[in-house]
């Protein structure tokens, strides 16, 4: 086969065409794993939403009644939400833009959320435990400080009687 310049010309235009086409693959692909990981991210808020336990109220604060059909209903939407989300998840992994990734790319982003879960409850667990060591550390320091100075002030007396007295 004779090559010539029209020949080498059509297996650059070939080229620089999948060239084009594999830029426009990776950007479709960055665009899904965006919008994954916003799906993603409004997942984990709903379900923080769902699972936030309510915050007893300070020694002094006026206590609100809230609405039990409005909090009920919210709580029922943001469920709602979370398995749509969900539902559009695995439809992107199993029939979507994911569909390559299939089962196993799915199993594989749920460990992956699992062990996220787990290392931020364990953080948080860790700061609630930090904090109540300082707490208690303050408190003793505190305690200490004012033994002594009630000490002190009693030897002060003491010594102050003997030498008036």
């Amino acid at each position: 086969m004779k090559r010539g310049p029209n020949n080498s010309l059509c297996n650059g235009f070939n080229l620089m065409g999948r060239s084009q086409k594999a830029v426009e693959f990776g950007r479709e692909a960055q665009d899904i794993l965006g919008q994954l990981s916003q799906w993603a991210q409004a997942v984990d808020d709903l379900d923080q939403a769902i699972h936030k336990e309510k915050k007893k109220p300070k020694l002094f604060q006026k206590l609100k009644l809230g609405n039990a059909t409005a909090e009920a209903f919210d709580e029922y939407t943001a469920r709602v939400k979370l398995r749509e989300y969900e539902a559009e998840i695995r439809h992107m992994f199993l029939y979507g833009s994911l569909q390559h990734l299939g089962m196993d790319g799915l199993r594989e982003f749920y460990e992956i959320r699992r062990k996220i879960r787990e290392k931020s409850i364990r953080e948080r667990q860790e700061l609630q435990h930090r904090r109540k060591e300082l707490v208690e550390y303050l408190m003793t320091g505190g305690l200490i400080v004012l033994i002594l100075g009630a000490g002190g002030f009693a030897l002060w007396v003491m010594i102050s009687l003997v030498i008036g007295g």
